[in-house]
């Protein structure tokens, strides 16, 4: 005899859709002279980018071991 538990509709899982969007690329950088100011606004942008991506990444694999469980 089945147990009640497998009669019953296993709930919906919910997934922000936040989770499942892509990392930005890096940020390029131009074929010329680069000013050291424009340098830096450059690679503080990377690097927003790259906490970003990291922070997303993280926020995937935690959502998928909670549903795992």
């Amino acid at each position: 005899m089945p147990s009640v538990d497998s009669l019953l509709p296993k709930p919906a899982v919910h997934v922000d859709p936040s989770l499942m969007a892509e990392c930005e690329d890096v940020v390029s950088i131009p074929h010329r002279f680069v000013p050291y100011d424009e340098l830096v606004r450059l690679h503080a942008i990377d690097r927003q980018r790259f906490g970003d991506c990291w922070r997303l990444n993280h926020s995937k694999a935690t959502t998928i071991r909670a549903l795992v469980k």
